[in-house]
């Protein structure tokens, strides 16, 4: 009887290095997918809710004198506060773009403090000029970002380095038009 028990504990151990082990990894797979996803999502939504308010308060960028009072600033807090669980220094090539300028920071953390020449509202310009579209009465507004996403299944990928995390871009953009 006792060798019977201690056959079938040996049994087992053998059941669950073969059942217990891969499900453990695919457990950590779809929580990481999950994180993926989120994180893209997160994203994504931060950056059409800049891009809403760039064109909610950028309807007076259009009218000589502009009146316009939206800044580069403005925007990128108003991405940083949607974009909960994501740090501003990791949203990278955030990208500010109308019809006639095309405005880049290396990071939304540089974008917070944004004091370019000339170029601190936005989607206008100084106050004053008023945005040349060609005389259409819509302007296009376009911000445009990327996240690297840092995931925990490539430590457990064979042959990868102890510390090697595997990376993918994120890119998120929306682009929404200014009426008058």
């Amino acid at each position: 009887m006792l060798r019977a028990t201690r056959r079938r504990a040996g049994n087992s151990l053998i059941e669950f290095t073969l059942v217990g082990i891969p499900t453990i990894f695919l457990l950590i797979s779809i929580f990481e997918m999950s994180r993926g996803m989120w994180m893209y999502h997160t994203l994504a939504s931060a950056v059409r809710e800049g891009t809403r308010y760039a064109i909610a308060h950028g309807n007076s960028c259009n009218i000589y004198p502009n009146s316009c009072t939206s800044r580069i600033a403005d925007v990128a807090a108003r991405i940083r506060s949607y974009a909960v669980g994501i740090p501003p220094d990791q949203i990278e090539n955030v990208q500010f773009s109308t019809a006639t300028r095309t405005i880049t920071c290396a990071t939304l953390a540089n974008c917070l403090s944004y004091s370019g020449t000339g170029a601190v509202y936005w989607p206008g310009g100084t106050p004053g000029a008023a945005i040349d579209v060609g005389g259409n009465r819509l302007a296009a507004v376009e911000i445009s970002a990327q996240y690297r996403f840092r995931s925990m299944i490539a430590m457990f990928w064979p042959g990868a380095p102890a510390v090697h995390f595997g990376t993918f871009v994120l890119p998120a953009s929306s682009r929404e038009l200014i009426q008058y």
